[in-house]
Parts: C-alpha cells; sequence; structure tokens
C-alpha cells in the first residue's frame, strides 16, 4: 500500500533519471521492516507550469510518502529522515547548482476510507 509520489519541475537534469531515482526511493522504504516491499507503489509526475517565491531556487522536487496509520512519530520520523538522505543524493547536482528546493511530507493514511 504505501505510496511514493515524486514531482519535479521540468527544468532539472535529474529528471532523465526519473526511474532510477524511483527504485532508489522503493529500496530504502523497502528496507523497513514494517513495510512490506511488494505492496509499494511509486510514480511520477512532471510538472509543465509552476510558480516558486522571489529568492528561492527556480526548481523543486517534492517526494510526498503515503503510509496506513498506526506507526509511532519517532518510526515516522525516522522513514522520512531516511527516504529525505535519498532524495538529496538524488539531486545533489541541481542542490549543489542551486537549481532546486527538495522536499518531502510523509502523511499517514486512514485505514478505514483507504480502499484496494
Amino acid at each position: 500500500m504505501p505510496h511514493i509520489h515524486l514531482e519535479t519541475t521540468a527544468d532539472l537534469s535529474e529528471n532523465a533519471e526519473v526511474p532510477d531515482i524511483l527504485e532508489a526511493l522503493t529500496g530504502r522504504l523497502a528496507a523497513f521492516d514494517s513495510i512490506p516491499d511488494y505492496a509499494i507503489k511509486s510514480f511520477h509526475s512532471l510538472l509543465s507550469v509552476w510558480c516558486v517565491g522571489d529568492g528561492g531556487a527556480p526548481g523543486f522536487a517534492h517526494c510526498e510518502i503515503a503510509l496506513l496509520r498506526g506507526r509511532s512519530v519517532e518510526e515516522r520520523r525516522e522513514i522520512a529522515q531516511a527516504m529525505m538522505v535519498i532524495m538529496r543524493e538524488q539531486f545533489a547536482t541541481s542542490i549543489e547548482e542551486g537549481l532546486v528546493q527538495v522536499t518531502l511530507e510523509l502523511r499517514e493514511m486512514d485505514s478505514e476510507t483507504y480502499m484496494k
């Protein structure tokens, strides 16, 4: 069930590597004992129109991870931090060039209303 949704602006050189980035994110999430890797769904949205505020990097890469509710805050924080390491590694070139803002959100899904 876990979902990994990667959104990137079209100006990032790393977009050519999105399949590898999704594989890296999926592999890292699957390394957690509480997450069965067969259930992970990873996907990407390429944004062709966007706007960022003045003074920020011109592009962004945002990763949303959705998990069923039930993990402790500590476990969710550990997952989020580990996934952010992967995001920073995968977008290192654009980070170094000041071209990207990298963000990550881990959110919980309600098991009573998530259907499959």
